[in-house]
């Protein structure tokens, strides 16, 4: 049967607020005013955070209906709370919207059989390992079983060659949890047959309290999550792994793809090398195979990964993956000609700092 995938990093969807705030201010600016009442200053981010994040969740929910997927592997989610206030205000309303007008004359005993390809009853968040407390997530439009993973810790990968030297000097140790957020196994049942995705959020090049190349403290520890999520696929199906039905989705922080040239990339090799998995952003033409725009280096690079097993890539050989990019805002190049949805900015309101990407597969039986 086909089946529509997607993964997408909605970038911070939050119901709390950030009391601490993100920047440390020496003057409090906001919108070009400037307060010298604390207090006045703090309601005043308070409204300004709250209508920000009105505009932005309606453009994120217009880049998500437009998957049409029927599994959304999502990160960046605060909480279940989170997922729900968006799904509830934001998400549903856009999917009512369609399932109206291509449902018109239908009688309501019609429509109810018809809803579950339209609506994602089943949606699930699972707490990480995220200090910020950002989530994967998933929306589906079938009942899943989940399993975490993210209480895996360095011992699960006792024997394999990780640079010790190297995670040490990031602040790492072996009785510490590997994932930065989770590797969240999920698993569906299609009748018949089945189809396994692991959802992923790697460390990301940022270093924080360290100092000196971000990109190179950080790769061990990518490429410690990327042993890590290859050891379970291999664990669960074992000999079977190359014929298995699993894929896996996420944001994996870093890029074998930057401004349409391939890169060496050694934190992913251990999911990218050797056949294990195939991405099939490389079945785009080459300029099309990003998902991020890094404004500070100029880069368009893929950030956003579907990976498919050597059997489903097989049984899907002309299966192309589509990035939506009609979120993303209007500073970014090569998007000229590309329409946007209603009120994105030039550097905000955005559908998120990434773009989705979606498949449709067929799962063999």
């Amino acid at each position: 049967m086909n089946i529509r995938i997607a993964t997408f990093n909605v970038e911070n969807l939050f119901s709390r607020f950030d009391f601490s705030g993100r920047v440390r201010r020496e003057r409090r600016l906001l919108g070009g005013y400037d307060f010298d009442n604390p207090a006045q200053f703090e309601l005043a981010r308070m409204v300004f955070t709250a209508v920000h994040a009105d505009d932005m969740r309606q453009l994120t929910a217009l880049a998500l209906a437009e998957t049409n997927a029927d599994i959304v592997c999502l990160q960046e989610v605060d909480s279940e709370d989170s997922l729900e206030v968006f799904y509830d205000n934001y998400l549903k309303p856009v999917l009512h919207q369609q399932f109206g007008s291509v449902n018109k004359g239908l009688t309501p005993e019609e429509k109810q059989a018809v809803s579950s390809r339209y609506f994602y009853d089943w949606r699930y968040v699972l707490s990480g390992n995220d200090t910020r407390g950002i989530d994967v997530a998933l929306l589906s439009r079938r009942e899943a079983a989940l399993r975490s993973h993210a209480g895996l810790t360095y011992d699960f990968l006792r024997d394999q060659p990780l640079d010790w030297q190297a995670l040490t000097a990031a602040g790492e140790k072996p009785a510490k949890r590997i994932f930065r957020r989770d590797c969240l196994e999920v698993n569906v049942d299609l009748g018949g047959t089945h189809l396994t995705i692991f959802i992923c959020h790697f460390k990301s090049k940022q270093t924080g309290y360290l100092r000196g190349d971000s990109a190179a403290i950080t790769n061990p520890i990518r490429h410690a999550e990327a042993l890590a999520v290859r050891r379970l696929i291999e664990q669960k199906f074992g000999d079977r792994t190359a014929a298995a039905h699993w894929m896996i989705c996420g944001d994996f922080n870093d890029f074998v793809y930057a401004n349409g040239k391939a890169v060496a990339c050694p934190a992913l090799a251990p999911l990218l090398e050797g056949g294990f998995a195939v991405n099939v952003i490389e079945r785009l033409p080459a300029d099309e195979r990003w998902t991020h725009y890094h404004p500070n280096s100029d880069e368009h690079v893929q950030l956003d990964y579907i990976l498919l097993s050597p059997a489903l890539a097989a049984a899907n050989p002309q299966a192309v993956p589509q990035v939506i990019r009609r979120g993303q805002p209007w500073r970014v190049p090569r998007l000229a000609d590309t329409p946007r949805y209603p009120r994105v900015g030039w550097q905000r309101p955005k559908a998120s700092d990434h773009c989705p990407v979606v498949i449709e597969i067929g799962i063999p039986h």
